[in-house]
């Protein structure tokens, strides 16, 4: 029995150091480094024909010439259920920066295979929804999103 027990001591401090060094790897992993810019948040109120209006909270992060980046969106359907309660829905996948004869924006694909959603810049801070040719859509409603300072 003695003979097990610096076994299991040591077993026991190799664990401890080995979960130790997960943690800070995965500490690492999620902070971002000087040349990774924190993500960018958008937010705006849109329009719908069956609720109060959508509360678009849209994350995107920073984009890097010729690849694809993530981006995260929660829709907010306010009073968007029977009851007058609001309605939540996630959705996360990939953002690619795209060209349309001489427009740029970005064309937001969802993971679960629901259609694509276009942005253009506007200015430095905000960002408008458009059609899939980057063209503004012909509504008298905005479809601005502006960035959250965080």
């Amino acid at each position: 029995m003695r003979k097990f027990i610096p076994n299991i001591i040591f077993t026991a401090i190799l664990i401890a150091f080995v979960i130790q060094d997960h943690k800070e790897r995965e500490s690492e992993a999620l902070t971002p480094t000087t040349d990774q810019l924190a993500p960018a948040t958008y937010r705006g109120l849109l329009p719908a024909a069956d609720c109060a209006g959508i509360d678009y909270i849209l994350t995107l992060n920073d984009s890097i010439a010729g690849a694809d980046t993530l981006f995260a969106l929660r829709m907010v359907y306010i009073e968007g259920d029977n009851n007058g309660g609001d309605i939540t829905f996630d959705s996360r996948g990939r953002q690619q920066q795209i060209e349309v004869g001489n427009k740029r924006g970005y064309r937001l694909m969802p993971d679960d295979g629901d259609r694509a959603t276009y942005l253009t810049e506007v200015n430095d801070s905000t960002l408008r929804i458009v059609d899939s040719t980057l063209t503004r859509i012909d509504s008298p409603f905005s479809y601005d999103l502006i960035r959250v300072v965080q």
